[in-house]
């Protein structure tokens, strides 16, 4: 009889809305259902302190059993803070049997009395849930739109309870979605008769929760402390405060959504009419029919071919067969991704206000998959992304496109038409929203460092800006950088003279052996944001006041600030540090304890500037060790230890690197050059003098010349002073004791002390190849004194020049060999007017195209001759 009373007291307190841990036979046919929900472990670990320091209190946007039982399903499973209560949400289903029991009976008490269980029990008892320290669930109603009474009053017991308790009380809106399809205009069958999106009915809910419980996505948004808000908004009167509180709680689970998915996506034929009929099209091409040559008609039937051409036609189920075949690829091709995962949290938090312009280095086609694979996995919504039209080959244009790909031209040289077309369809998926990708370089970096940027994309996202086609833009540089990439042997047959061949599908064939390797980790960072509407009221002039030259001025600016931000989060890697070691002197071999000594004094000079460094750096010794380990396993050094009868105090472990290896080093170096190129241009222009004691003032004059010499090369900040870099520099010198400053009669001098010109010909020694191939070119001018020649055939000269220049010992670095070098010196003679270029109309080859002719200015020639070769 005790016992049944008990029960029957107990059954008082059983409410529908209760969630207990116990044998529940229904939950426990769902739980391998629930194994598959994606919830990342950053997710876990916020919660639990939210549970540590207080009270959490979900909030779900709609009411949804489904959903609540998602929650308390991850609870039990990642150890977040377990809900006990779903406020006005029937969960008798999902008790244990006795707790059910008790629940039936009090209402069938409550239906025999002639009363139902009304709102202020609900309320009473989520109150008591809260003074009891425990965490729970409320749902929002849907929408904001709509008014909702039992929400409000849910949310006001909330903040009174809040308000009489020690412990803060979170607030925490809670994204929880059904895979990552984006949301179409034009919905499939099956979707338009059970629904997609989480806003429907009890039987569509649950079909939809069957066909996608293998993809549920939980993300819990930015909470808000309940103690904080009142502080903040206690003023306001609580039917305001309420409705306050119910839409900021709304917006957070919506802006979530939104840097998930994205904007509702249009069909690729809607958005392919949408550019047809936008205005400034048909303007042009009205023009261009009033010229008689086509009629509108025939422009527009073109236009419509480029689009096909260029549109991507996104589709969510080929992204998520992507994503699984990319895990694989990462995990046995490469050791892994390296992220950064504050950077990647701004960009989900950008999303969620605006679109935005991702933009990369481009190192290799790796690329390419990398950002999707990054974004899918932090959830944020994938960028369409802008390919040549070299990728869109075989089965795989068919793939990328799919992924969100579109493709565009090499050039547009020579077809207006295209160019507006393009331009109207970069503008149309802004308007839409669409967050876009491209790589500012162009083109993949063939030498390790950023490539000189490209302004056309970036001149029309700016152009769509203008015309209002986003209240706002965020453009987001993005470091990509590998330990080794897979195009290797490729580049350096191109810097060679190789030409460039499109891609094909037996290429990819032929490259199946890269599976078999392992190409070390991928390290991904992420720049400062420029958003344009702050950057560009910013500006002097409005972009409706400047003049041409001072646009294109200002797209080089902005373009600038992107490489150079790029350049300021790229990753020092054990093989880039180690790499360029090797390269910093032009000796075949180097035993172990000298080359540690270089890395040491590479490295604390990285230390000094503050930069990126691989995680593994943390044991340094073991990086260095391990990645040594793989360069002689690659064959690009060999090694020769302690023989056994030999006395280690004589002999030493010696690397010896062969000079048709150093190209493939020289990739690797680049990629961390421009940290080092201050120090390289101090530590050549002092070594170039004969004398211990050299002047700042020439110091100052040769640094400068360098910067004017490489600024095709590599790319500087030009927002800095060069006096104050100069001076940054000696400093470091000098606290290393390299340096000490001597004043003379004559002025301020800098003597070399000690070891110190030793010491310095290891970072003098970085940038000597570019030194020797620049000889090249100036010695290469010679064949244009017997006339003009087009760039395809000056550069066959050039590479022969190189060859026999080395072989007879005038260079003595293979890496000097490279056509990326001399493309640059050329691009510097023009600059100074050594040498002028020509661009036939009638060649459709830019290389056959340009030509190139000695300028009579024999003496600036000679000048410049002499320069280079006192740094040599």
């Amino acid at each position: 009889m005790a016992t049944l009373k008990a029960w029957f007291e107990n059954s008082r307190r059983s409410y529908r809305e209760n969630l207990y841990v116990g044998p529940v036979p229904l939950y426990g046919l769902m739980r391998d259902v629930f194994s598959n929900i994606s919830f990342k472990s950053d997710y876990a670990a916020s919660l639990r302190g939210l549970g540590e320091k207080g009270i959490v209190i979900y909030a779900l946007k709609d009411r949804s059993q489904l959903n609540t039982l998602v929650l308390y399903d991850l609870a039990l499973r990642q150890g977040i803070p377990r809900p006990t209560f779903a406020f006005d949400l029937n969960m008798i289903l999902w008790q244990p049997l006795s707790k059910a029991a008790g629940a039936i009976f009090f209402s069938l008490k409550r239906l025999f009395s002639r009363t139902i269980q009304s709102n202020q029990e609900s309320l009473h008892a989520l109150q008591g849930e809260m003074e009891k320290g425990n965490h729970t669930v409320i749902h929002l109603g849907g929408s904001e739109f709509y008014e909702n009474e039992a929400v409000e009053d849910a949310l006001l017991h909330i903040m009174d309870s809040a308000a009489g308790m020690e412990k803060p009380v979170y607030l925490v809106p809670v994204l929880i979605t059904y895979g990552r399809r984006r949301e179409k205009e034009k919905e499939s069958t099956i979707n338009i008769l059970f629904g997609q999106t989480e806003n429907t009915g009890a039987i569509r809910r649950l079909i939809t929760f069957l066909r996608y419980a293998g993809k549920i996505i939980v993300i819990p948004t930015t909470p808000i402390a309940v103690h904080d808000y009142l502080a903040q908004y206690g003023h306001l009167a609580k039917g305001d405060l309420t409705k306050q509180l119910r839409y900021e709680l709304i917006e957070r689970i919506d802006e979530e959504r939104t840097a998930l998915l994205g904007p509702v996506l249009k069909a690729r034929q809607e958005i392919i009419s949408m550019v047809l009929q936008d205005t400034k099209l048909l303007q042009y091409i009205q023009q261009e029919a009033s010229s008689g040559k086509k009629d509108d008609q025939a422009l527009i039937k073109e236009a419509r071919k480029y689009l096909y051409e260029i549109a991507a036609d996104y589709e969510d189920g080929v992204i998520s067969v992507f994503y699984r075949l990319l895990t694989w690829l990462w995990n046995n091709i490469y050791d892994g991704v390296v992220v950064d995962r504050e950077g990647m949290a701004r960009i989900r938090n950008i999303s969620k206000k605006m679109p935005f312009v991702i933009i990369p280095c481009h190192r290799s086609h790796i690329d390419y998959l990398l950002i999707h694979y990054l974004f899918y996995d932090n959830h944020i919504q994938l960028p369409f992304i802008a390919a040549g039209t070299n990728m869109a080959f075989g089965p795989f244009g068919y793939i990328f496109r799919k992924c969100g790909a579109f493709f565009l031209r090499r050039s547009f040289r020579g077809n207006r038409l295209y160019g507006e077309v393009f331009t109207c369809y970069i503008r149309t998926l802004l308007q839409e929203g669409l967050p876009l990708e491209f790589f500012i370089e162009g083109g993949r970096s063939r030498t390790g460092k950023m490539i000189m940027p490209k302004y056309g994309l970036l001149s029309m996202v700016l152009q769509a800006y203008q015309e209002k086609a986003t209240d706002d833009l965020a453009v987001i540089p993005v470091y990509i950088g590998y330990d080794r990439i897979i195009e290797e042997k490729s580049y350096l047959q191109e810097l060679g003279g190789v030409p460039k061949t499109e891609e094909k599908m037996i290429d990819l064939v032929k490259n199946s052996r890269i599976l078999r390797k392992r190409y070390g980790r991928v390290y991904v960072n992420i720049g400062e944001a420029i958003y344009l509407k702050s950057y560009l009221a910013a500006q002097e002039k409005s972009l409706e006041e400047v003049t041409t030259e001072e646009r294109q001025s200002l797209y080089r600016k902005i373009g600038y600030e992107v490489v150079m931000s790029i350049n300021r989060v790229s990753v020092v890697t054990p093989f880039a540090l180690i790499s360029s070691g090797f390269l910093s002197h032009d000796r075949r071999g180097i035993s172990h304890d000298d080359l540690k000594e270089i890395l040491s004094e590479l490295y604390e000079y990285l230390l000094h500037r503050k930069v990126g460094l691989a995680a593994t750096f943390a044991n340094r010794e073991k990086a260095v060790g391990d990645a040594l380990s793989m360069f002689v396993e690659n064959g690009y050094i060999s090694r020769m230890g302690i023989e056994e009868d030999e006395d280690a105090e004589i002999d030493e472990t010696i690397y010896s690197l062969e000079d048709n290896k150093r190209p493939q080093l020289e990739y690797y170096k680049n990629n961390i050059l421009h940290y080092f190129l201050p120090l390289s241009f101090l530590a050549t222009s002092m070594l170039s003098y004969p004398s211990d004691a050299v002047s700042l003032e020439q110091i100052v004059e040769d640094y400068r010349f360098l910067k004017r010499l490489f600024r095709h090369e590599f790319i500087f900040d030009d927002r800095q002073d060069d006096v104050i870099d100069v001076n940054d520099t000696l400093s470091y010198l000098h606290d290393r004791g390299v340096i000490s400053p001597l004043s003379t009669a004559e002025g301020t001098h800098l003597e070399i002390k000690g070891l110190g010109r030793y010491q310095l010909e290891h970072f003098a020694g970085l940038i000597e190849n570019y030194f020797e191939s620049y000889w090249v070119v100036i010695r290469g001018c010679a064949y244009l004194r017997k006339g003009p020649r087009s760039e395809r055939v000056w550069m066959k000269n050039l590479l022969k020049l190189g060859t026999r220049m080395y072989r007879k010992g005038e260079i003595r670095r293979s890496e000097a060999l490279s056509q990326g070098n001399y493309q640059n010196a050329v691009a510097f003679l023009v600059d100074q007017q050594i040498l002028s270029a020509v661009d036939l109309p009638d060649k459709k080859d830019r290389k056959d195209a340009r030509i190139y002719a000695l300028q009579d200015d024999k003496q600036a020639l000679d000048a410049l001759r002499r320069k280079i070769f006192r740094y040599m």
